[in-house]
């Protein structure tokens, strides 16, 4: 497990928008009310439904499970921007063994799932940074050995949470309600992960003062230059 500290606080990151003149103050927080929830829905209502035309089933989490949900919002607006949850799978053996994630019986996997982010505010680097609130406020503390999600099979190899994150994609191709996949895992208790999240926050730093353009992600939030959504993302 990673047990360095975050070097910044993840819950307040100031992101300069794409557009001169626009400055957009981005806040990152755990969703802790119905409130938030209903706005996490309508953010992937709004992407997956009506960009992607696909219908996701609800995130139900059953009695006994752990989960955690973090949003962005504009911080002048409160507008919801961003969402994505996480969600205890150690017990779930059916699904992992589905997607061929083979651990030892000892490991505690979580995964990751239903990024996204309105079109407005891609390339800004919010999956980055919604991935790393999730990890010190759900992955760390709870001592979780593996994190996994679904990615767009194509791309998953050059993703940028292979390359900052730290996730190794699968070799194997599967079938997904997001399309063709391929699974993304990240061993938690690696040095490789250590300074993958190290990284990534000295990376975000002086991205968020500049310019958050570019971001180099394609996820299932669309987080692409142009704008386009993509059915990719776990």
């Amino acid at each position: 497990m990673a047990s360095l500290k975050p070097l910044y606080n993840w819950k307040r990151i100031s992101t300069i928008g794409t557009r001169i003149g626009d400055d957009r103050e981005i806040i990152i927080e755990m969703a802790t009310c119905k409130e938030d929830l209903l706005s996490m829905r309508r953010i992937r209502q709004q992407v997956f439904e009506n960009e992607m035309g696909l219908t996701l089933p609800a995130l139900i989490t059953p009695e006994g499970v752990a989960a955690a949900h973090v949003i962005a919002r504009v911080e002048f607006t409160g507008e919801p921007v961003a969402a994505l949850t996480v969600v205890d799978t150690t017990n779930e053996v059916d699904l992992c063994g589905h997607y061929g994630i083979c651990l030892d019986p000892d490991a505690r996997t979580a995964r990751y799932t239903q990024l996204a982010v309105t079109k407005p505010y891609r390339g800004m680097n919010l999956p980055l940074k919604l991935i790393l609130k999730a990890h010190y406020n759900f992955v760390a503390p709870g001592k979780f050995s593996h994190t996994w999600l679904l990615f767009d099979a194509k791309r998953a190899a050059s993703s940028s949470l292979c390359a900052r994150l730290g996730f190794s994609a699968g070799e194997r191709a599967f079938h997904s309600e997001l399309g063709i996949t391929r699974i993304l895992v990240r061993d938690e208790r690696s040095a490789f992960c250590e300074q993958a999240l190290r990284q990534t926050q000295q990376y975000l730093a002086p991205v968020a003062q500049n310019n958050g353009a570019n971001s180099h992600l394609r996820l299932s939030d669309g987080e692409i230059p142009d704008g386009r959504a993509q059915r990719v993302g776990g």
